[in-house]
C-alpha cells in the first residue's frame, strides 16, 4: 500500500493514469481515425511508457 501512496505522489504517473482514463473516454467519443479498441490499446501503451520512464528516472519514487 505504500508503495502505490508513493506512486501517486508523482506527477508523471498521475499523468499516466488521466492519459489511460482519457484514452478509454475517447474511444467512445470517436476523434481520431481508429477503431475504439485501437484508441484504447494506444493510450494505454503511452501511459505505460510514462510511467516505466518515471520508474527509472534520477530520483527514484522511494524519495517522495
Amino acid at each position: 500500500m505504500t508503495t502505490l501512496i508513493q506512486l501517486l505522489k508523482s506527477r508523471t504517473v498521475i499523468f499516466a493514469i488521466l492519459l489511460a482514463v482519457l484514452s478509454v473516454l475517447q474511444g467512445y467519443v470517436g476523434l481520431l481515425p481508429l477503431s475504439q479498441i485501437e484508441q484504447m490499446y494506444v493510450g494505454i501503451a503511452i501511459s505505460v511508457a510514462v510511467t516505466v520512464l518515471r520508474i527509472i528516472t534520477t530520483q527514484p519514487l522511494s524519495e517522495k
